[in-house]
């Protein structure tokens, strides 16, 4: 209307001002960037397009609460500087939540899909699940007793020895002594590694045995995704935005190994270290993780194996 004369610029000005749009009740930011890129494909050039993503208002506006309420929390008291969130279909793949951080509009970075940050113990799974592939199972025995591996000798959280314990309550309490007994007992780091492939994890991994212990640098996204053969009855899925972009699940687990799995996460949360995330009526199954000196705080889980909510925070405000 400026440039056509029918209204000065200042008549412009002072009408701009007065347009108020009602808030969001989220702020997607870090999904709407992550699905903008997603749609570059399917977008005719010079055409009109309707999209219809897969996000969840309402799990979104939960994670992006829950999250703030323990980075101004617990978090400040603990010089946590920031943290992400990814909930995820465990059948089909599909995001339903996305934080990539505190705040968007002062940190648009989004540590959901484009941090690496060491898994820590939330590893461990894919350990498991190769001792489980080459015969083991939830009963069989490990020794948890120290350990040496040339000049490495990894100890545990709370420095004390249990003796021979079971794979669950190994994988229940997390005891890196058996963590890196079964990874030598299952064909070393490069099995471990083969097997994190297969599920999804794209990121190049160590081949030592530090690798028991969550050493290489993993996305939180590609995690999460890589947690959902463990509920879903074994097949890999694959992380998507958009309705129109879903990716037929592949089998890559037997079912009845998945169901050991699930059965062993399960007993993280009811009796080991994860028993912070159970949920009164709900079945709740994961796997926590936390790096050298808390750096990074990591817990990856199902409700009902049907949705998977994973977290991560950081005591540094760096990706």
């Amino acid at each position: 209307m400026v440039d056509a004369g029918a209204i000065t610029r200042e008549q412009a000005t002072a009408a701009a001002a007065q347009i108020v749009f009602p808030p969001s009740p989220v702020a997607p930011g870090w999904f709407a960037d992550w699905v903008a890129e997603q749609s570059q494909s399917l977008l005719a050039p010079d055409a009109d397009a309707v999209l219809r993503t897969t996000l969840d208002n309402r799990d979104q506006a939960i994670a992006e609460s829950r999250l703030a309420a323990l980075l101004d929390g617990p978090g400040a008291a603990a010089n946590v500087g920031e943290g992400a969130v990814v909930v995820l279909d465990t059948a089909t793949g599909a995001v339903r939540a996305m934080v990539g951080g505190r705040n968007f509009r002062t940190s648009p970075f989004n540590r959901a899909v484009l941090a690496r940050r060491q898994p820590g113990s939330s590893f461990k799974p894919f350990v498991w699940l190769t001792a489980l592939e080459t015969g083991m199972t939830p009963d069989d025995t490990v020794l948890d007793a120290p350990i040496r591996i040339g000049t490495w000798s990894p100890v545990n959280f709370e420095r004390r020895y249990l003796g021979e314990v079971t794979l669950e309550e190994a994988l229940a309490q997390s005891i890196n002594t058996a963590s890196v007994r079964i990874l030598m007992r299952s064909g070393g780091a490069k099995a471990v590694a083969a097997t994190a492939a297969r599920l999804g994890i794209a990121d190049r991994l160590p081949n030592d045995a530090s690798l028991a212990l969550g050493t290489g640098e993993v996305g939180l996204l590609e995690l999460t995704a890589a947690y959902a053969p463990f509920f879903n009855g074994g097949s890999r899925v694959v992380p998507f935005g958009l309705e129109r972009t879903p990716h037929q699940p592949e089998r890559v687990i037997d079912p009845g190994v998945a169901a050991m799995m699930a059965r062993m996460l399960g007993a993280v949360v009811s009796r080991g270290t994860g028993r912070a995330a159970a949920v009164p009526g709900h079945v709740v199954a994961g796997k926590t993780g936390t790096t050298q000196d808390s750096r990074d705080a990591w817990f990856v889980g199902s409700v009902n194996g049907m949705l998977i909510a994973s977290g991560s925070v950081t005591t540094t405000t760096n990706p």
